[in-house]
């Protein structure tokens, strides 16, 4: 089979990082694809990039529309995508030469719904043989939250099409991929993963990731109660104790940020505190938790205000 992938690129002011990308997606082996080009309203050249791109090649087609955020760029995209299949690709980043190539495979080869891979802040490669793994729908949306994986971003996968029938990104939000990507594996009946570095993440200090902490990160908190609350329903026992583990890391990144910023989040630290001391058990069977992060947790449970010293001595020594 050689199946329509359309590849949906969202597009904001990022004209020194874009013809990188779009000539890594143009230059994938697998060649049947369309490239959906969004630009969201940029006030750089990068309007002007994606229209000079599309004239050198013809599977591309670019929309320019008003400023309306990441999420509606890809649900556009998502909307006018004639292929069978979807990727999303961040304009800042690009995918590996054999990425769609190797998602493709695996998820034929396994007649799954997505394929999903590792990814990289390095530009070398690293060679090394696939580690193929297959999880069903609870195992996978188990394994969302964790450290070990393929986490919630929505570039470093290929998904069925038909998965986003009445699924929208939703607008206005920040980590939409959270509760979005959690909708998709609750379509899903199986998910593939391929433990290979196939797709490039380029890390900005402007980025929302890598900011410190910032009142946005509500939205992240918002999205984990969102993904708890309504796999509730879905996992078994034991899958939803590795599910609440890597909620509980979730949190404790968020308070962690809060903390070296100095932000007054008492309740939220009350809740955390009594959460862990109920769920310690499980978090420490957790496999997809770094020892770091459990140790942590451990230090958090007995005194948060002993953690909080020790995390912004750290964080001094550090700057």
């Amino acid at each position: 089979m050689n199946e329509l992938i359309s590849v949906i690129v969202p597009i904001y002011n990022v004209a020194p990082y874009l013809e990188e990308c779009c000539e890594a997606i143009a230059n994938q082996t697998y060649k049947n694809i369309e490239i959906i080009l969004i630009d969201d309203g940029s006030t750089d050249a990068s309007g002007k990039i994606c229209d000079e791109f599309a004239k050198k090649d013809s599977r591309a087609r670019v929309i320019h529309k008003k400023n309306g955020g990441l999420s509606s760029s890809r649900n556009v995209g998502i909307d006018i995508a004639r292929g069978e299949l979807l990727s999303f690709i961040d304009s800042d980043d690009f995918p590996r030469t054999t990425m769609l190539e190797k998602l493709y495979e695996c998820l034929l080869r396994n007649n799954a719904d997505v394929a999903c891979c590792d990814f990289s802040s390095r530009k070398e490669i690293i060679p090394r043989e696939d580690k193929e793994e297959i999880f069903l729908q609870g195992e996978a949306i188990s394994r969302l939250l964790d450290d070990y994986g393929y986490k919630c971003y929505a570039w470093n996968k290929l998904y069925r099409k038909s998965l986003f029938n009445n699924i929208k990104y939703p607008e206005g939000e920040f980590f939409e991929d959270i509760k979005t990507t959690f909708n998709i594996f609750s379509n899903a009946k199986k998910i593939c993963y391929l433990q290979n570095d196939l797709y490039y993440y380029r890390i900005r200090q402007e980025s929302i990731t890598n900011r410190a902490y910032s009142d946005k990160n509500i939205d992240q908190i918002k999205a984990i109660d969102y993904v708890k609350t309504h796999a509730l329903n879905i996992l078994n026992d034991v899958q939803f104790a590795r599910l609440s583990a890597g909620y509980i890391a979730y949190y404790m990144n968020f308070i962690k940020k809060a903390f070296v910023a100095n932000k007054e989040i008492a309740e939220n630290v009350d809740f955390l505190q009594t959460l862990l001391k109920k769920e310690i058990g499980n978090v420490l069977n957790c496999e997809g938790l770094i020892t770091k992060i459990k140790i942590e947790m451990i230090l958090f449970t007995i005194s948060p205000n002993v953690f909080k010293k020790m995390l912004k001595l750290k964080n001094k020594r550090m700057l």
